[in-house]
């Protein structure tokens, strides 16, 4: 029942999105670039992918895309090919600067946040003891002076940012720019060096902590979202699956936004196996300390539907090579809710096939005993 991830096929219904793997880039290094500050790029747009623009320039004018986020095929926030034609960009009010960490934009998007620091993740493995600050965009009407998510300051601090980040918010121009390339592109691509990067990423005082945790190879963690009231996808019946699920007694039930970071991080500790459907939290698993992919958990995908599975998590196990796999459990129409879902607060609402899952988790339950 339970198959594996890497050997997903490519036409899957649930699986959308792209994955490969690019070759390793080198650092780009830039001497006096101009770096312009988050500004309304079309105010009447809708379309937040271009409501704002951002950007970081070479020193002779030119856009470095390379610096720049995308996500799929698609751009974020791109400025003007050109910086005299940049929104925002006054040549009288440039802020000189000796030296720019560059780690890329904060999302405020649980699981964007997680992956769309990887610039960041990427210069900690250089400059970990560094007293430099490293400098961030913010995916946030430059209005906000401060991180309004409290989720990601606390995930600065467990990289041990949380005294050296620092938001750009005016034009500056250092005099050289250290920074990276994305070395991973939501539903699209994933550069090798992201497994090093992120196992690397943790301050090390937390991945000592995480690292004494003693595995209990007996308990399977479930991760629920059966209490969230938004998100892109509902699973319809996941209140009933969690009853019959507390019925197991080695399988813990558990809902992530419950916990903080330490806890979720340590779940793949004390666990032999992590289930759930595809969530922001499972984006935990790289940073995890290990010496190989028997000390932490192993994830159960759970997988229901059209559009539930992106490709991000086959990008993941193409380069961590964790040997996690997934479970089809798409369920029928049988009842008036799976028929006609509520869809409120979410993008989609797939049914799911209940006793399939509780029979698979049994047999996985009963493995560890």
């Amino acid at each position: 029942m339970l198959q594996s991830l890497a050997q997903i096929h490519g036409d899957h219904p649930s699986l959308f999105g792209e994955s490969e793997i690019v070759a390793p880039a080198p650092l780009v290094i830039e001497e006096e670039p101009t770096v312009i500050a988050r500004h309304f790029n079309v105010r009447e747009s809708k379309d937040w992918a271009i409501r704002f623009s951002q950007g970081i320039f070479n020193a002779n004018g030119d856009h470095i895309e390379a610096l720049s986020d995308m996500r799929g095929n698609r751009r974020l926030f791109y400025p003007s090919p050109r910086i005299e034609d940049a929104v925002g960009y006054d040549p009288g009010k440039v802020k000189r600067l000796k030296f720019m960490l560059y780690g890329g934009t904060l999302y405020e998007h649980f699981g964007d946040m997680l992956v769309g620091t990887c610039r960041a993740y990427q210069l900690l493995r250089l400059f970990r003891h560094s007293k430099e600050p490293i400098w961030f965009h913010y995916a946030a009407p430059r209005s906000v002076r401060s991180l309004r998510a409290a989720y990601i300051e606390d995930w600065l601090q467990c990289l041990g940012l949380g005294e050296r980040f620092k938001l750009i918010r005016r034009t500056m121009r250092p005099k050289r720019l250290v920074s990276c390339a994305q070395i991973y592109r939501d539903l699209k691509f994933i550069n090798p060096d992201y497994a090093p990067a992120a196992r690397a990423t943790l301050h090390p005082k937390l991945r000592r902590r995480l690292a004494a945790i003693q595995p209990n190879g007996k308990r399977i963690a479930y991760l629920s979202r059966h209490k969230l009231n938004h998100g892109t996808s509902k699973f319809i019946q996941e209140g009933e699956l969690v009853e019959q699920l507390q019925q197991i007694s080695n399988i813990d039930i558990i809902c992530p936004e419950a916990l903080n970071f330490e806890e979720k991080l340590s779940l793949w500790r004390s666990h032999a196996y992590i289930v759930g459907f595809p969530q922001g939290c499972l984006m935990l698993k790289p940073f995890v300390p290990s010496a190989g992919p028997d000390d932490i958990a192993r994830m159960v995908f759970l997988v229901a539907g059209p559009k539930c599975l992106p490709s991000n998590w086959l990008s993941v196990e193409k380069v961590c090579r964790f040997g996690d796999v997934y479970l089809d459990c798409h369920g029928g129409l049988e009842t008036a809710e799976a028929a006609n879902p509520d869809t409120s607060g979410f993008t989609r609402a797939n049914a799911i096939d209940v006793p399939r899952i509780v029979a698979a988790m049994r047999e996985l339950s009963a493995s560890l005993r």
